[in-house]
């Protein structure tokens, strides 16, 4: 099951929540966790990197990768802006 993404998405938040995210994987946090398993059930044989909590948010979010949801990311408020300045021109 993918989580929605918020209608105001920060680029900033999405990064603090990856890093969140990592820390906790290293305090070995059930939830976050299951979390990392449930996307890469091999996953844990190292230490925790922060590509791969990135990894799973992005997974979570429903894209194949993190490059990707950035791309997305830096795409959405683009597409915002045109709308404002055309809904102000009309």
């Amino acid at each position: 099951m993918y989580r929605i993404l918020p209608s105001a998405v920060n680029l900033e938040d999405i990064k603090r929540e990856a890093t969140s995210l990592l820390y906790r994987l290293r305090q070995r946090d059930e939830t976050a966790l299951r979390r990392y398993y449930s996307i890469d059930p091999f996953a844990g044989m190292f230490e925790p990197r922060i590509d791969e909590a990135r990894y799973v948010i992005a997974r979570e979010y429903g894209y194949p990768s993190w490059r990707r949801f950035m791309e997305h990311l830096r795409v959405v408020p683009a597409k915002k802006v045109r709308r404002a300045m055309a809904a102000t021109a009309r």
